[in-house]
């Protein structure tokens, strides 16, 4: 991810990842961050549940017990298709804030994928407040949230004065670096190996 991250970044606030009824605390930050789109620049790449897909379908529509799985429309009006892989990395790259939460069964404990891919690709890492790994710390390498209104204060904060929070996402990446580095992953590996 070090090769990503390094030019202008137009998207001012991203999310990527999954929306279905496994993630309704997440659904209802997306559905209030969703509202300040258009200016700033707020992108949603959404993998949608079969459920979701369905309920948003023209025969779904015609179903009233499904309307509970449909997209609020703040959402639907922004979302994008799923990215993976390397178009994931570079979407991150250009994005300046990298808006996570976990799903609903996570309970306390954080730290998904999402979270490094937003440090190693150089974005500020907004999440909502938990148990992270070591390195992922708030007001330092990242910013957390508590509800759907710290979230906003958080993205409008951000935005506002962009070059001083800045540091926060560059802390970020340099610490991860080097708590993650290719070079101790392969020692604890080994170490792993050792006691088999």
């Amino acid at each position: 991810m070090a090769a990503y991250g390094h030019g202008e970044r137009a998207v001012d606030l991203l999310f990527v990842g999954g929306y279905s009824r496994h993630h309704s605390a997440r659904a209802k930050i997306l559905e209030h961050v969703a509202r300040l789109a258009g200016s700033p620049n707020v992108v949603y790449c959404l993998d949608s549940s079969r459920l979701t897909r369905l309920a948003e379908s023209a025969l779904g529509r015609l179903l009233p017990p499904l309307k509970k799985h449909r997209r609020p429309q703040a959402i639907s009006k922004i979302a994008r298709s799923p990215v993976f892989g390397r178009q994931l990395y570079d979407l991150i790259g250009q994005s300046k804030i990298v808006l996570n939460g976990a799903i609903d069964m996570a309970g306390a404990d954080r730290g998904n994928m999402r979270c490094f891919e937003a440090f190693g690709c150089g974005a500020l890492l907004l999440s909502d407040e938990g148990n992270y790994p070591n390195g992922m710390r708030n007001e330092e390498t990242m910013l957390t949230y508590s509800d759907a209104e710290s979230c906003i204060r958080q993205i409008q904060r951000s935005l506002h004065d962009w070059d001083r929070v800045q540091w926060i996402a560059d802390n970020g990446r340099r610490q991860i670096g080097k708590t993650y580095s290719k070079a101790r992953q392969w020692s604890a590996f080994e170490a792993l190996v050792a006691r088999l």
